[in-house]
């Protein structure tokens, strides 16, 4: 069970060592389109059961990504919206919103 959760923050690591949040870089405007409808351009959530993803944690937004993806956390909408998404989709995402102020 040890070695799994290693080999898990050591994928995790990998991707984030990948692309470490630079500036603030606006990712491809189809990329994030259907993420600012619930949680904003800005990563301001308009709805307050939406989390807020201005300033978070890289690494954290990357692992999300990837357990909604793979089903490890469960979310009808996040689910759909991250099966098309490729690693260097969710990397974009993650930097592009951990690079925003709170």
């Amino acid at each position: 069970m040890a070695i799994v959760m290693i080999a898990r923050a050591l994928a995790v690591a990998g991707i984030a060592c990948a692309a470490l949040p630079a500036a603030a870089q606006q990712p491809r405007r189809d990329l994030i389109s259907e993420c600012i409808a619930c949680h904003g351009a800005d990563g301001i959530a308009k709805d307050k059961d939406v989390p807020h993803l201005a300033g978070q944690n890289y690494a954290y937004l990357v692992k999300q990504m990837q357990d909604f993806q793979k089903g490890r956390r469960p979310h009808k909408e996040m689910r759909v919206m991250s099966r098309a998404m490729t690693d260097s989709d969710i990397v974009d995402i993650a930097d592009y919103y951990a690079s925003l102020p709170r």
